[in-house]
């Protein structure tokens, strides 16, 4: 299967993204126009499902798109990046800076998802940013970049201020775009977003926390738990933290022989909703 997975990826990564952008963007308008001007309550918890499925999903793809852009032409790959990003409500630019930090300096006082590591060292804490902020936001603790920023030339901080307006007015377009093609409908894709975002906020907290340090980790997740806790290869997180090249459908096949390398504790989670309830 590793084997399939790599000789295809490129393949597959486009389909993912297809099937993605057709649940949150096909679906819910064809329930709308299919089934009435008032909601139903069972195609609405249809549409919730698939929809929390898809925006689950899309929260991997979204952060496979900060390192490596589908294939083909940029263009065609950067604009399909930002809409990936616009769906889940983010900036592309916003959001691959910040994880471009949180690469380079993870477990160091200059990571800027730090404060999430410190502040998910008990169950109620856990909880608490699960309730509290992951809601609102595709990670689950406040990400302070301001430090990187400061730092960046003048010129360019303004162009990251620039492409940052330039997302948000995506971001704006997409969903009001969404708005009139789903009708009343609209609310149950917020809801189902704002479900997956605390559900990669719970696979977040056991990828990256241990006691307020940083760490690699690998997990191992059932295929429930691979469609809710987003795309193929987030249980090989720990890998990925050492060689961010390796394409998220080659991760399995790379680790077959990975060694594993860097000055970080690695180990293997048995599941997300155990890390959540039990920290271990």
């Amino acid at each position: 299967m590793g084997e399939f997975l790599s000789r295809h990826k490129q393949g597959l990564y486009w389909i993912h993204i297809g099937l993605v952008v057709g649940a949150i963007c096909v679906l819910a308008p064809w329930v709308r126009w299919s089934g009435g001007v008032m909601p139903s309550a069972w195609l609405a918890l249809l549409v919730f499902i698939l929809a929390t499925v898809a925006f689950c999903q899309n929260i991997g793809l979204m952060h496979h798109c900060a390192h490596r852009l589908p294939s083909g032409p940029r263009w065609l790959g950067l604009t399909v990046a930002r809409l990936l990003h616009a769906l889940g409500g983010l900036s592309y630019t916003e959001a691959r800076f910040a994880h471009g930090l949180h690469h380079a300096h993870l477990g160091t006082a200059l990571d800027p998802d730090r404060l999430g590591y410190e502040s998910t060292t008990t169950l109620s804490k856990r909880l608490r940013y699960l309730v509290l902020i992951g809601p609102l936001r595709a990670r689950f603790a406040p990400v302070d970049t301001s430090p990187a920023l400061n730092a960046l030339p003048a010129d360019r901080r303004s162009e990251h201020a620039r492409l940052c307006r330039g997302d948000r007015r995506l971001l704006v377009l997409v969903h009001l775009a969404l708005i009139a093609a789903c009708g009343l409908y609209y609310p149950v894709l917020v809801a189902a977003l704002l479900c997956a975002n605390v559900l990669s906020n719970a696979r977040e907290m056991a990828e990256h926390g241990s006691n307020g340090r940083g760490i690699y980790v690998d997990l191992r997740v059932s295929p429930l738990g691979a469609l809710f806790f987003s795309t193929p290869g987030f249980w090989f997180h720990g890998i990925h933290h050492m060689d961010a090249n390796i394409h998220y459908l080659d991760l399995p096949l790379a680790a077959r022989d990975f060694a594993i390398r860097g000055n970080l504790p690695y180990l293997h989670r048995e599941s997300t909703l155990g890390y959540l309830f039990t920290g271990r």
